[in-house]
């Protein structure tokens, strides 16, 4: 018997994810399998909106929360485990529905990821040193004269991965555009189904407000706060995470709450946005559906199924 199909269900933070690929996972004899960078960290369980217990009702859910704060995880780390855990899911006659909002770890199943050379201490040096020279947005220019087509890719204000163009180019001579596009898939072309969620943009919005005051409500400040106390780098990943530097300028009240709310919610929906542009680039011929429809879950499974949203 051929091994289930991996489903594949991105989308921005906040759109269900997580509620539909549960409810269709249930249907479907599914497991969950994390396809978001930053709901790998045990320190983010409430700031990376990682499900709880009781949200995930049964359904296994594989690779949260599993990386410690200190370690800076990579995609072809994410790769590596991903793949195993779904021919696990797959071996075990189970359908493994990857869901998250990381895009390039999509673009890793369907597209694969590129060994590339080390660029060598002196590149990375020199490009960090840019960036503390010049700023983010100065970086995010030069990495576009560099390689414009590895640029176009970046899902967000991603600071690691324009670090990673600039110090590559500068490193091997060569874009990193160019040493990537001899891949090979993870996933065959017949081995997966995809969909993206792409809710209307002022319920999103909505979602997100009302997310970032129960994340207030839930113990994200406590959250930063034993973060903070561990004393890790600030060039640490889990450090950047959405929501650690607003909420860190409240326990050193420099804001209030009120404003830490608002500011929360507007980087959110500054990241949303970041990542429906880059589904809308890169996932182009994915159904679309809306996760908020009274008949999503028939149209996702459907969409999965066949490859078309109702």
């Amino acid at each position: 018997m051929a091994a289930p199909r991996a489903l594949l269900i991105a989308g921005p933070t906040a759109s269900g994810k997580t509620r539909l690929a549960v409810s269709v996972a249930r249907r479907i004899g599914g497991e969950i399998v994390n396809a978001d960078s930053m709901q790998v960290y045990a320190d983010l369980a409430v700031l990376s909106a990682r499900p709880p217990p009781d949200e995930q009702e049964g359904v296994p859910h594989h690779l949260f929360g599993h990386v410690g704060g200190p370690e800076a995880y990579s995609a072809g780390r994410w790769l590596d485990e991903a793949m195993l855990v779904i021919r696990d899911i797959q071996d075990r006659g189970r359908v493994p529905l990857v869901v998250g909002g990381t895009g390039l770890y999509f673009k890793a199943l369907t597209d694969g990821l590129a060994e590339t050379p080390d660029p060598g201490d002196a590149a990375r040096s020199e490009a960090r040193q840019y960036l503390e020279d010049h700023g983010v947005e100065a970086l995010a220019r030069r990495a576009h004269e560099l390689d414009p087509d590895a640029v176009a890719k970046v899902e967000a204000a991603d600071t690691q991965r324009l670090l990673r163009i600039v110090e590559v180019a500068a490193g091997t001579g060569m874009p990193l555009s160019r040493l990537q596009a001899d891949t090979t898939p993870a996933l065959a072309p017949d081995g997966w189904r995809g969909a993206v969620l792409m809710p209307d943009r002022d319920a999103l919005n909505a979602r997100i407000a009302a997310r970032s005051e129960a994340m207030l409500q839930s113990g994200a400040v406590e959250e930063v706060r034993v973060l903070r106390a561990r004393g890790l780098a600030d060039d640490r990943p889990v450090m950047k995470a959405l929501g650690v530097r607003t909420i860190s300028r409240l326990i050193d009240a420099e804001i209030d709450r009120d404003q830490t709310a608002e500011r929360l919610t507007i980087e959110t929906r500054q990241y949303a946005k970041r990542q429906r542009t880059w589904f809308r680039n890169q996932t182009g011929d994915w159904p679309r559906l809306d996760p908020l429809a009274s008949n999503a879950e028939e149209s996702l499974i459907r969409a999965l199924e066949q490859g078309e949203a109702e």
